[in-house]
């Protein structure tokens, strides 16, 4: 599947099923660009934060200080979704329930920018800041 729809329809039913994905998916869960191409170094960057078990902060501090807006919230929120999937299977249902309630949100819309900016702003709220 292209771009993040794989993780994306999988979280929209997170609470059915157990959601999981392989290392050699990253690439187009790193795809952040709806129209047109990501940047290769971009996607490297996510991929290489990713097996580096680095926190969405980590990634953050590594991203362009050109880089738009959107595509960070999208990029910042794709990565935290899929780190908690894979690196926190054992309780990424109550993260993830946590985050909707508190954004009061229903489900996960990972193609929503209004969304992505969201979670962006929850996830950098100064209390999850550690």
């Amino acid at each position: 599947m292209g771009k993040v729809h794989y993780l994306n329809s999988h979280l929209q039913k997170f609470k059915e099923n157990k959601i999981t994905f392989e290392l050699d998916e990253l690439e187009s869960i790193a795809d952040y660009e709806n129209i047109g191409e990501s940047d290769p170094k971009i996607i490297k960057l996510f991929i290489n934060c990713f097996k580096n078990k680095d926190n969405y902060r980590e990634l953050l501090k590594q991203l362009p200080d050109n880089f738009d807006n959107l595509n960070k919230y999208k990029l910042i929120t794709v990565y935290w979704f899929a780190y908690i999937v894979y690196y926190h299977q054992d309780n990424y249902e109550h993260m993830i329930g946590d985050c909707l309630e508190d954004i009061n949100e229903n489900m996960v819309l990972l193609d929503s920018p209004h969304f992505c900016k969201k979670v962006y702003y929850y996830l950098n709220l100064p209390s999850l800041i550690k």
